[in-house]
This record gives C-alpha cells, sequence and structure tokens, in this order.
C-alpha cells in the first residue's frame, strides 16, 4: 500500500518540530534575559513551583534535563535565593520555592505567555486545542519507562 503523499513523513514532522521549538527557543530566552533568567532556569522554577518537593531527578525529568543539568541549574538558583533545598529520603534532595523565586516565576510566565500568544496569533481556538493534546500525546509517548 502507498504511503499517502498529503500525510507528513515523520521527518517532515521532526524537522517541523525542531524549526518550531527553535523559533521559541529563541523568543523566550530574549524575553527571560529582560529579568536576567535563562531558559533552563525559569523551566526549573516553574517545575519546582508546579511540583514542590520534588527530587533533582524528578526535576530533571520534568524539564527534559540530564540530573547533572538540572543540579547545576538548581544551585545557581539557590544561591540567588529563588529555590531552597532539604534533605528528602535517603539520598534524595527536595525543592521548594521561596517567595523571591514565586514572584520572579510569576513574571516570567507572563513573558512567555506574551512570546508565546504571538507564536501562536495565527492559529483558533479549536487548532489550539489540537496542538496541545497532540503535543502532549508526542510528550507522554516519548517518556522513558
Amino acid at each position: 500500500m502507498a504511503a499517502d503523499r498529503n500525510v507528513p513523513s515523520g521527518v517532515d514532522v521532526a524537522m517541523l518540530l525542531r524549526r518550531a521549538q527553535l523559533r521559541k527557543q529563541l523568543a523566550c530566552e530574549a524575553a527571560l534575559a529582560e529579568v536576567g533568567l535563562t531558559l533552563p532556569q525559569w523551566g526549573m522554577l516553574y517545575a519546582v513551583a508546579a511540583e514542590p518537593d520534588s527530587s533533582t531527578h524528578a526535576l530533571a525529568l520534568f524539564i527534559g534535563q540530564s540530573d547533572q543539568s538540572a543540579g547545576a541549574v538548581v544551585a545557581r538558583l539557590e544561591q540567588r535565593g529563588l529555590l531552597e533545598r532539604r534533605p528528602g529520603a535517603g539520598k534524595a534532595i527536595l525543592h521548594r520555592i521561596t517567595p523571591a523565586g514565586d514572584e520572579l516565576v510569576r513574571r516570567c510566565n507572563a513573558l512567555v505567555e506574551d512570546v508565546m500568544t504571538t507564536l501562536l496569533a495565527g492559529l483558533g481556538d479549536r487548532s489550539l486545542r489540537a496542538l496541545r493534546t497532540s503535543l502532549q500525546s508526542i510528550a507522554e509517548a516519548a517518556l522513558p519507562s
């Protein structure tokens, strides 16, 4: 059975996702630089705010970084007084956002929201819902087992 030429190949979709990610990354990095954060730092603050008392490993999975990279980001944010760490069970270290971190992540969320509103301006509500559903499906399928 021949492939339908109107259906994009996996390679086409992969490249479009990569191009969209790059546009989003560059725009978000520029916006976040205004408040002195990098995209990985905002991602970590967002993750800790969303999942308080998570381990470094869990946060690394949440934001798609290695444990080592996530640990380095956490250390920088802790030095800035934006996160605090405390011992958990066994060797686990748990993380909480500080009031200063909470205030900053809210500001950053607004900046990212503005960026995404611009990038997604050509999509209607129905298309946005379909995009979110599709991306969620891809993200969940890609999780390590």
